[in-house]
C-alpha cells in the first residue's frame, strides 16, 4: 500500500530550498547539459522534493543535506573502486581470491540508517552483504582483508551523517563480535 502524501499548505510550507537544490543537481548530473532534459527534470525534480518532504517525517529519520552531499562522492568512488576490484579479479589469470565470511556488529539505529548502511555494504571492494539479523551482518569476502572493519567503520560514520543520527551498539574492537568466520564460500 503506498501512503497518501497530503498536499496541504502545512507540506508546502515544509518544502526546503536545500533539497530543491539537491534534487536538481542530481538531475542535472544525471542529464548533463541537455537543456531538453529539464523539461521532465522539473517534473522530476519537483516530485522528488514533494515526496521527500512527505515521507521524511514518517520514520522520525530526515536527511541531512551537508551529510547527503558528503556521501555522495563516497559512494561514487567506493562503487567505481568495487566494480574495478571484481572486473581485477574476474580477468586475472591467477583468479586472486581467499574468500570468507565476517560478522559485522551494526552500531546505526533501526529504520533507513540501517537499510542505507546495509544496502551500501556490497559497494565496498571485495564485499557483499549475505545476511542481516537485525543486529549484526554477515558479509561474504571475496578476500580476507585486515582493512575492512576500518572501512566498513567510515561506511558507517558517512550513513550516520546523511540521518544525523549518533552511532552507538557494539565497539568495532570488541573481538568477540568481530572474529571473522573462515571458510570459503
Amino acid at each position: 500500500m503506498i501512503p497518501s502524501i497530503p498536499l496541504n499548505g502545512g507540506l508546502l510550507r515544509r518544502i526546503s530550498l536545500p533539497w530543491l537544490l539537491v534534487f536538481a543537481l542530481v538531475w542535472w548530473i544525471l542529464a548533463l547539459p541537455r537543456t531538453d532534459a529539464w523539461m521532465a527534470g522539473a517534473l522530476a525534480v519537483g516530485l522528488g522534493v514533494l515526496l521527500h518532504t512527505g515521507l521524511g517525517g514518517r520514520t522520525g529519520t530526515r536527511l541531512r543535506v551537508g551529510g547527503l552531499l558528503g556521501f555522495l562522492p563516497f559512494f561514487l568512488g567506493q562503487s567505481l573502486q568495487g566494480g574495478a576490484d571484481v572486473a581485477r579479479r574476474a580477468f586475472s589469470p591467477s583468479l586472486p581470491l581467499d574468500t570468507g565470511f565476517l560478522r559485522y556488529p551494526v552500531r546505526l539505529p533501526e529504520g533507513p540508517p540501517r537499510v542505507l548502511f546495509v544496502n551500501c555494504i556490497s559497494l565496498l571492494p571485495g564485499t557483499f552483504s549475505a545476511e542481516f539479523d537485525g543486529r549484526s551482518i554477515q558479509i561474504h569476502l571475496l578476500a580476507r582483508d585486515d582493512g575492512l572493519r576500518q572501512r566498513l567503520e567510515r561506511l558507517e560514520e558517512k550513513v550516520a551523517r546523511v540521518f544525523g543520527v549518533p552511532l552507538g551498539g557494539e565497539a568495532l574492537g570488541d573481538p568477540a563480535a568481530n572474529d571473522p568466520e573462515e571458510g570459503g564460500a
